[in-house]
């Protein structure tokens, strides 16, 4: 039996529960580590330049950033778009930049393991300890 037609054209698929992926990135060129904010800001700006306004569906956050190595979530359907994103940025302030995908995975724990060797901490993610923050104070 054949499988229904809407399940094979992503654009269709939309209103199915959006599934995770996280994609391991190394920055080759500079030598030097940059800031989680540098990174942040060149890949909000290229990814408002590639999607538009619809830069929010794609689900794109800087989850993991260690200096030199990451890892970005975005959803399932736009992995590809996002991993273009990622090679497509040559600039991060006013440096030249390379940056290289390593990996892709459903979990941060199975792509950090596998790609990191467990390197990269949520406790070292300040972005992390906000929402960790956040979330203790407003339960209180």
């Amino acid at each position: 039996m054949l499988a229904p037609l809407i399940f094979l054209h992503p654009a269709l698929s939309q209103n199915r529960k959006k599934r995770h992926r996280y994609i391991g990135f190394v920055i080759r060129e500079p030598d030097r580590a940059l800031s989680r904010e540098e990174v942040k800001k060149a890949i909000r700006n290229k990814s408002l330049e590639i999607f538009g306004n619809r830069s929010k569906e794609v689900g794109l956050r800087l989850t993991r950033f260690n200096g030199r190595e990451g890892i970005v979530h975005c959803y399932h359907l736009y992995k590809d778009d996002v991993i273009g994103l990622l090679k497509s940025i040559e600039r991060i302030g006013n440096q030249r930049v390379k940056i290289e995908t390593i990996g892709t995975s459903g979990t941060i724990k199975s792509l950090n393991k596998k790609y990191f060797g467990g390197r990269l901490k949520k406790e070292d993610d300040p972005d992390y300890m906000k929402r960790v923050t956040n979330h203790l104070y407003h339960r209180i």
